[in-house]
């Protein structure tokens, strides 16, 4: 009984101390809650950017490729627009230099204007493509492209 007396008492005398530890406690808590919560939340809307840029950047391809997208038929501006949008997803600036480096070659034998404005486009691209990541090569079907012309 003298033990618990002196408990009870231990408590009555440091009543104050154990009421301001509790408050600090719950304020720690809810401030190590509160940064999980927004760190969740910047990783989880940051994987769903990413995952929105890899659809855009996939269906210009496609459009690009096709001459065509869900409207029909490309207009010559609007592919020339969808080809430098394409210097905007510099995450995949290596596959855009190759399937760009193909499309010239696919549009190499074919006559006629709008080609030979598609290859300019196509060919500057690149060019910018190159100047962000200066001295790299890579073999591309037949095509050397390098960056280390461009910066020379």
């Amino acid at each position: 009984m003298d033990q618990l007396d002196k408990i009870v008492q231990w408590f009555a005398l440091n009543m104050n101390n154990l009421g301001t530890v509790a408050t600090i406690l719950a304020f720690v808590v809810s401030i190590v809650v509160l940064a999980f919560s927004a760190y969740r939340y910047v990783t989880i809307r940051r994987d769903e950017l990413k995952d929105k840029r890899y659809g855009k950047y996939h269906q210009l391809i496609r459009d690009i490729s096709t001459g065509s997208d869900g409207a029909g038929q490309l207009k010559l501006v609007s592919q020339r627009a969808y080809i430098y949008e394409l210097r905007h997803f510099p995450e995949y600036s290596a596959l855009t230099r190759r399937v760009l480096a193909s499309l010239i070659e696919e549009w190499g034998g074919e006559t006629g204007g709008n080609n030979a404005t598609q290859r300019y486009e196509v060919q500057e691209t690149l060019n910018a493509l190159r100047g962000r990541w200066p001295c790299r090569e890579e073999k591309v079907v037949l095509v050397t492209v390098s960056a280390c012309t461009a910066a020379k």
